[in-house]
């Protein structure tokens, strides 16, 4: 299983490092300028058992996917034969929620079902400078891209909010593409891991393991 994603990504990162070439053949001007990415996001979240104990809820309670947005400007000072070396970053805004209907019991129908469980949310902000590889031209390119950034990630229950939440490190990398349509519109397509560090206990939030996200996003490059 584990094999069969592997090889599912390094196609998807394969597409994206690809498909800018038809675009850049009809302009051979390097990549430069500035340019804004705003992109609705999807994440896929971790089934993470122990945090389900320590908000008393079960594993099957906490929320697998988060959808959000995300923006970013980066600029292309740079040029080293084919590549152009970008510098920039990003902000996301993303969360998910999650609660269990209740399951009548067959042996004594008539009784009122149990409530439904808690309602358990995840939050996930994120500020993300990056240094890009670009390959391409002008009117489209395909890049690699990555860097240091610090995200507030944790998981709480509504009827017991977290508070005053600490901001973790993270480490992420990632691929994609932009085409554009016109001068100033593209197509902006990205695949982009996160690796956050653990989040210790505090008196107000529950503590979380280190982990990996992996975040699908797309939408529009203005230039």
């Amino acid at each position: 299983m584990q094999m069969t994603r592997a090889t599912d990504v390094a196609r998807y990162v394969a597409l994206l490092l690809l498909c800018a070439s038809p675009a850049a053949a009809q302009q051979q001007q390097p990549v430069s300028g500035v340019v804004v990415d705003v992109r609705g996001i999807f994440a896929r979240h971790k089934q993470e058992p122990d945090i389900a104990k320590q908000l008393d809820v079960v594993p099957a309670n906490l929320p697998t996917r988060s959808l959000g947005l995300s923006a970013g400007v980066h600029v292309y000072p740079l040029h080293a034969g084919k590549i152009t070396f970008g510098f920039g970053g990003h902000v996301l805004f993303a969360g998910g929620s999650q609660t269990l209907e209740p399951t009548p019991s067959s042996s004594s129908p008539s009784t009122t079902p149990a409530e439904p469980s808690p309602i358990v949310k995840r939050h996930f902000k994120a500020f993300a400078p990056e240094v890009s590889f670009n390959f391409g031209h002008r009117n489209g390119w395909s890049f690699i891209s990555g860097g240091i950034g610090r995200t507030t990630l944790y998981v709480d229950r509504e009827d017991a909010p977290a508070t005053d939440v600490p901001s973790r490190m993270l480490f992420h990398y990632g691929a994609g593409a932009r085409w554009f349509t016109n001068h100033h519109t593209a197509v902006s397509l990205e695949i982009r891991w996160y690796s956050v560090s653990p989040l210790l206990p505090g008196a107000t939030y529950i503590g979380q393991p280190r982990t990996t996200l992996m975040i699908l996003s797309g939408g529009i490059a203005l230039r």
